[in-house]
């Protein structure tokens, strides 16, 4: 049984390709359509093939679900390296189990691809990987024509909610912004252009939202994309010392969560992080969920972020369930 990929950006048709996804070598440069991990360590990329049967790959090895009360003890254990280590930000994020029928896959695929125009939905399947699906709204990387473009996309409330948004927010995503604006200029990029802060809605949550452009300057695509993530909306800040203290808090493995996802070659790119995701089991779907500490954070009310985020598939599942 063969590989499947299945991708729409937005505004833009459903692709449909059979093949296998082939992992790379640390030292190769991808040429296509590729899927990586957090920190780049493990990346696959799809390369067709013709007359293989397409279907469902289904791993059996569960991600750990932690319960409300584990989540507020390892949260406060994040906090307290936080603290200790005097960073700006922190990404903690958990795994969520929902029952699900697999045969509904590819029709959640298309209800995601109604509900949310203005996503990259994705629908992958692998003998190594599994199946993942996915909507999510934020772009890591565009390049074309010798132009960079990039989005800072950090803080979460509910759409329907009007309030102010909190300082803590608003140094979450003035964090992602900063570290953006000043990736590009470590690497040389020429006309520098941010536009916001501004509200920017996903569905049934909404971010804030600020948009980078600059101009090349001859950087390659994949360098550059190396060089921007893991970003601090899905790590945290400093980088190094996120990903240590990610790797020690969290008692799940990411996988495919929170990597990056899309189509590149040595001069253009359009790639975004793996957001909004779930892996696709027997009977299950694993989502996966984060969201970003700072040293104000309150652990009871990023859980409620992260049950506001499941929400982006499973509002889908239960429209397809009836």
């Amino acid at each position: 049984m063969g590989d499947k990929l299945t991708y729409r950006f937005p505004g833009k048709e459903i692709i449909y390709k059979l093949g296998h996804f082939v992992q790379l070598r640390t030292e190769q440069e991808p040429n296509g359509f590729v899927v990586s991990n957090l920190d780049l360590s493990i990346c696959y990329q799809f390369e067709e093939a013709d007359e293989i049967q397409p279907g469902l790959h289904l791993l059996e090895n569960r991600p750990y679900c932690m319960s409300a009360r584990e989540y507020y003890l390892q949260a406060h254990e994040l906090l307290n390296g936080i603290n200790l280590m005097q960073m700006g930000k922190a990404v903690f994020s958990r795994v969520k189990a929902v029952t699900f029928d697999p045969t509904l896959t590819e029709k959640l695929f298309e209800e995601l691809c109604e509900t949310y125009p203005n996503a990259l939905v994705y629908l992958i399947s692998g003998k190594e990987i599994g199946t993942w699906i996915g909507a999510t709204p934020e772009i890591l990387l565009e390049v074309h024509k010798g132009y960079l473009f990039s989005v800072a996309l950090a803080g979460t409330k509910k759409t329907e909610d009007q309030s102010e948004w909190t300082e803590k927010e608003k140094v979450e995503q003035e964090i992602v912004s900063d570290y953006i604006r000043d990736i590009c200029i470590k690497k040389k990029l020429k006309n520098l252009e941010i536009e916001g802060p501004y509200d920017s809605q996903a569905g049934p949550v909404t971010h804030l939202r600020s948009d980078i452009s600059a101009e090349m300057n001859g950087v390659n695509s994949w360098e550059m994309a190396r060089a921007l993530h893991p970003t601090p909306a899905v790590a945290g800040f400093p980088k190094n010392q996120s990903l240590s203290l990610i790797s020690t808090v969290e008692p799940h493995r990411r996988e495919l969560y929170t990597g990056i996802i899309g189509l590149i070659s040595p001069d253009s790119a359009k790639l975004f992080v793996n957001l909004r995701c779930a892996q696709v089991q027997e009977n299950t779907l694993f989502l996966y969920l984060g969201g970003g500490y700072t040293p104000q954070s309150i652990p009871e009310l990023e859980w409620v972020e992260t049950e506001n985020k499941s929400k982006t598939l499973l509002n889908c599942v239960q429209k397809i369930s009836k």
